[in-house]
């Protein structure tokens, strides 16, 4: 089951967070947003909100617009439906297989994502919170 959390970050951006169960593991879906040009996803082990996306541990997409993300569950993989491309850890050793399935905004249909059992990601803008510590 899927949780979403917010939390106390220093700075003007806009944070949220989502946790998915994959096997044994918790990973986190991290959101931010700053300005009106700049919006980023990241999928990590880290909990802690406050904690920003890492180049060297985290999955991550940065974008004018993510646009909708989906995701399931199989075994110890989490499979994402996208149009964008997650960029893998430098690090290489994320302990759930990520396996990425993005699309063309002309071949991305999110009637066809919910049809293969994808679940859509939820951090609505407006539950974002700006923090500080």
């Amino acid at each position: 089951m899927a949780q979403i959390h917010c939390s106390r970050v220093r700075s003007s951006a806009l944070h949220g967070m989502q946790q998915v169960s994959v096997g044994q593991n918790i990973i986190y879906f991290k959101k931010e947003i700053r300005g009106r040009n700049y919006e980023g996803l990241s999928i990590s082990t880290d909990g802690n909100l406050c904690n920003g996306p890492s180049q060297e541990t985290d999955y991550f997409v940065n974008s004018e617009t993510i646009g909708k993300v989906f995701y399931k569950v199989v075994d110890n993989r989490l499979q994402i439906y996208s149009q964008n491309e997650f960029t893998p850890p430098q690090a290489g050793n994320f302990p759930v297989l990520i396996v990425q399935e993005y699309n063309s905004p002309t071949d991305y249909n999110e009637e066809k994502a919910i049809k293969r059992g994808y679940t859509q990601l939820l951090l609505p803008d407006a539950l974002l919170k700006t923090c500080h510590k």
